[in-house]
């Protein structure tokens, strides 16, 4: 093996590191909502769903997060009226410990979903259907894009690994 095969593989290995998500302490996910809100408390910049463009500016980073999720809701009043949302799974737990003679406030991070969609089942009862996208994986919460899951990663690293291996 010649030193620039050896340090092209070098090199994929570390891009392929930083690619898996499992890897990290935390995911990023496109973030959009519906419509404004009535109070920004955060005075964070809103991006609304409508103008959504796959570009970097719906880019969030999520500390408190393992799963992006994304939100299909559907309305029947009086003509069908549909809206997505997309942000980072609520996943952050805020827990209260006393400790040394005062409360100490404690952020956990829980796991709460499965990786797939569920739709709201309200059987009948209103006009308005809601689906739930759960996925693990940087950017995963778009429409139609195939999620980059482990399965994914175990592939390219076999396909890095095999091409290096045959001088490609």
């Amino acid at each position: 093996m010649t030193n620039a095969t050896s340090f092209l593989g070098c090199v994929a290995a570390v891009i392929l590191l930083q690619c898996i998500p499992a890897l990290r302490a935390n995911v990023r996910c496109y973030r959009c909502l519906i419509a404004m809100p009535v109070v920004n408390y955060d005075n964070e910049t809103i991006r609304l769903c409508k103008d959504f463009d796959y570009s970097d500016k719906f880019i969030v980073d999520c500390p408190f997060s393992t799963f992006c999720m994304k939100k299909t809701v559907s309305a029947k009043i009086p003509y069908p009226i549909n809206g997505t949302m997309r942000g980072c799974a609520s996943q952050k737990e805020k827990h209260h410990n006393y400790l040394n003679k005062q409360w100490q406030v404690e952020y956990t991070v829980e796991d709460p979903y499965e990786e797939g969609c569920s739709h709201l089942d309200d059987k009948g009862a209103r006009s308005t259907t809601a689906q739930f996208c759960y996925c693990k994986g940087d950017l995963c919460n778009t429409t139609g894009a195939l999620a980059a899951t482990p399965v994914f990663y175990i592939i390219s690293a076999v396909i890095v690994v095999l091409s290096m291996s045959i001088g490609v």
